[in-house]
């Protein structure tokens, strides 16, 4: 299990939210966030997406939000993978890939 966390522009949100949707991603987990990079040019809005993925939709996930969320100017954003030793389903008590 993987964790993809993805910080994106604001005004690429709602684009990436629908294509995500629509890729057949088990769920995302969203916040609002404000942040700045090394250019240091002040606090902008920006959006954390997180999803809780198998191995075999990481690479996929990965190309979609980028394909997406680039702009090619400072402040795109970042994604990040973090490997996921264990995860649950509170209300049910399922484990690992089956808790997506």
């Amino acid at each position: 299990m993987k964790k993809i966390e993805a910080i994106i522009r604001e005004e690429k949100f709602d684009e990436i939210c629908a294509l995500l949707e629509k890729s057949g991603i088990g769920g995302m987990t969203v916040s609002e966030v404000r942040g700045f990079g090394h250019h240091r040019n002040g606090l902008k809005k920006k959006f954390k997406i997180e999803i809780y993925a198998d191995e075999f939709q990481v690479d996929k996930t990965i190309e979609l939000i980028r394909k997406k969320a680039r702009t090619g100017t400072t402040g795109d954003g970042k994604i990040a993978v973090y490997t996921i030793d264990q995860l649950y389903r509170i209300r049910t008590g399922e484990e690992g890939a089956s808790a997506v």
